[in-house]
């Protein structure tokens, strides 16, 4: 489904209207209104004004992703999954075989530029990365969407979940796992070795426990 679609059925259910309702407020047909549902098609520009008019919609917002939809009631917080499982930055930890989710509030602010809808969040444990200032205990926020560059991600190693700063050797196809603290050696991976290797997302921000 494409964002766009997202945004259009966040409309419609704020309206608490009917999928048939909500499409005749736009004067759209049923046909239409399911197929933008869906992301099968784009909403008609020509008919813009009227998510304006009939909703308060910011059309930045509706086009782009970015900024507040403008709907009558948006919270100032949104809403991101929080998996129940932890990442760890130390020797790495199991991938439960069924992950438990709930959802964390967060500051709409806290998280710009990145789009609430390819952000996850999930629990560390261990200390490898104190030296990020991600502590154990903390919750790392991730992006989806950003898998490639040097960085710190949440990566899947095998049957374990770690938050490690990744180097990319592209020349010698090559990946680096890297921790902040000296006593964790650097971990590196190429060749056969990359196949257990999938790059979740890139960390970007973390809720500290005081």
């Amino acid at each position: 489904m494409s964002e766009q679609a997202e945004r259009f059925n966040f409309i419609r259910e704020k309206s608490g209207l009917s999928k048939k309702e909500f499409a005749e407020s736009l004067g759209l047909s049923i046909s239409m209104g399911s197929q933008i549902s869906s992301g099968r098609s784009k909403f008609p520009r020509e008919l813009l004004p009227r998510l304006v008019s009939a909703y308060g919609v910011n059309l930045h917002w509706f086009l782009t992703g970015d900024g507040r939809s403008g709907l009558a009631g948006e919270s100032d917080f949104v809403e991101i999954e929080l998996l129940e499982q932890e990442a760890s930055a130390g020797q790495g930890m199991e991938i439960e075989d069924y992950i438990e989710k709930r959802f964390l509030p967060v500051l709409t602010d806290f998280l710009k530029p990145h789009k609430p809808a390819k952000l996850k969040a999930i629990y560390v444990s261990g200390d490898s990365m104190a030296g990020e200032n991600i502590n154990d205990g903390d919750i790392a926020i991730f992006n989806t969407g950003q898998t490639e560059g040097n960085g710190v991600y949440v990566v899947s190693v095998g049957n374990s979940l770690l938050v490690k700063r990744v180097d990319f050797n592209l020349g010698l196809g090559e990946i680096t796992l890297i921790s902040a603290n000296p006593a964790y050696e650097p971990r590196r991976y190429s060749g056969t070795d990359l196949e257990d290797i999938r790059i979740v997302g890139r960390v970007v921000a973390c809720y500290h426990r005081m």
